[in-house]
């Protein structure tokens, strides 16, 4: 079990050296919002809104593919 985290922990790792970093300017009610909301669903407050972009994202594309 020890050596399946491990590769589980350089895989999570290997992920997120590949991810991007940004910066979000919001009002202290946003955040509250997204801190509630994401603890409500169980998730950080990165992976709350990188579900919302990819919820976006999936609707925007089918939008497309209607057309």
């Amino acid at each position: 079990e020890e050596q399946v985290m491990a590769k589980k922990t350089v895989k999570e790792d290997s992920e997120k050296s590949k991810r991007a970093r940004i910066s979000l300017e919001c009002s202290q009610e946003i955040r509250k919002f997204i801190r509630i909301s994401a603890a409500q669903e169980d998730k950080s407050m990165n992976d709350y809104i990188v579900s919302i972009i990819m919820e976006k994202m999936q609707k925007d594309k089918e939008m497309v593919i209607q057309k």
